[in-house]
């Protein structure tokens, strides 16, 4: 499960409340205040949510959605608004918005919808079947080749989720360093190399395709 969520919201204080309150259900928020740097931000990271409100400095949620979704973007995404009319809500949905919920709100009911949208997108499955051979025990955190448990260190673990929960896509390096390596140490490009190996000789040499100075895609 990727846990990272981006939090659009000009409101300092709701924005800090939604901070505190996901850390508190173990995700890793990412608060910005204005449009431009959360597109920045979405275009050079992998989040697992996106929390939007709509009226934002710069392009609004709307539009900010839709820019995402024109850039295959299909990270399941939740509006927060104060909005009441029909028509802004139509909106909401029309542009790939997932849930919505009306300001004020109960932050108990904002982490049931939370869930309930990850479920539905299979984010928080417990398992991820790679092939008709290999699956991933994201609970056990283990890999099944039928059968047979594959030894794989942590490392390798984590980044075969990350390429497999975005297979087709390339995941950045900058993404991996910060799925990988806490923010003080960055990436480790041999090491990043060291395990990309690991999880060739268990898959095939064509199945993890390097994006030169980019990054990785997974196309098992």
């Amino acid at each position: 499960m990727n846990n990272s969520v981006l939090i659009l919201e000009d409101d300092l204080l709701l924005g800090e409340t939604l901070e505190d309150c996901l850390e508190i259900e173990g995700f890793a928020p990412k608060r910005f205040t204005e449009s431009k740097s959360a597109l920045e931000a979405c275009y050079n990271n992998i989040f697992g949510l996106y929390l939007l409100d709509i009226n934002v400095p710069g392009v609004n949620g709307l539009e900010f959605l839709q820019l995402l979704r024109q850039s295959g973007d299909e990270t399941p995404a939740i509006y927060i608004t104060s909005a009441t009319d029909t028509q802004t809500l139509v909106r909401g949905f029309e542009s790939g918005a997932d849930d919505y919920i009306k300001k004020p709100f109960d932050l108990e009911e904002l982490t049931c919808r939370i869930k309930a949208v990850l479920e539905r997108r299979g984010s928080l499955k417990e398992e991820i079947k790679i092939d008709d051979t290999f699956r991933i025990d994201l609970r056990q955190k283990l890999l099944y080749e039928g059968s047979n448990e594959l030894m794989l260190n942590p490392k390798d673990f984590e980044l075969l989720v990350l390429l497999v929960q975005n297979r087709g896509k390339v995941v950045t390096k900058e993404a991996i360093a910060k799925r990988l390596w806490s923010a003080s140490e960055g990436i480790h490009e041999g090491a990043l190399r060291v395990y990309v190996n690991n999880l060739k000789k268990i898959f095939g040499k064509d199945s993890i395709e390097n994006i030169r100075s980019v990054g990785y895609r997974f196309v098992q």
